[in-house]
């Protein structure tokens, strides 16, 4: 699967993961790779370019990433979705398409950072937290998210 993926330039965010051949709506593309799992409390320890490609595992422990999986750009309409190693086509994607995933599905921080999607619905800037979404956009990643996100989603009050 990695095989029918390649790591190139992706213009202005840097290098990005693209598709060799066409993907079929929910068919998997690849199952990312951990490096390592780290506590969050060691984050400020790591390399900057560990702490570029981390992905959230819960409120107390993150994963670096390894490639391909660590390319894989944000997009606020995003053409692919993961499910916990598990990343497979949300939408068709063409062959030479730029996979792209939405980077609040399992995200906390709140950490704020300048969007280079375009994509139409972009208003510019990305809110990392799952719940800095629309309350209908959560409904709909809801079930792709990771359980700790879950299990907030349900304790909070319904919007």
């Amino acid at each position: 699967m990695i095989e029918d993926v390649a790591v190139r330039d992706a213009g202005r965010k840097g290098l990005g993961v693209f598709a060799l051949r066409r993907f079929d709506k929910g068919e998997c593309i690849f199952r990312r790779r951990y490096g390592r799992i780290v506590t969050n409390a060691r984050i400020p320890s790591l390399t900057r370019e560990e702490q570029r490609y981390l992905c959230e595992l819960d409120y107390a422990r993150s994963a670096i990433l390894l490639a391909p999986g660590c390319y894989l750009n944000h997009s606020c309409e995003p053409n692919a979705m993961r499910s916990g190693v598990k990343v497979f086509a949300w939408k068709r994607i063409r062959a030479g398409e730029e996979i792209t995933i939405d980077y609040r599905l399992n995200a906390f921080s709140h950490d704020r950072w300048k969007c280079s999607c375009r994509a139409a619905s972009c208003a510019g800037e990305i809110v990392g937290d799952f719940f800095s979404l629309s309350a209908k956009q959560q409904r709909v990643y809801l079930p792709f998210a990771p359980r700790f996100i879950q299990r907030e989603y349900r304790r909070r009050p319904a919007s």
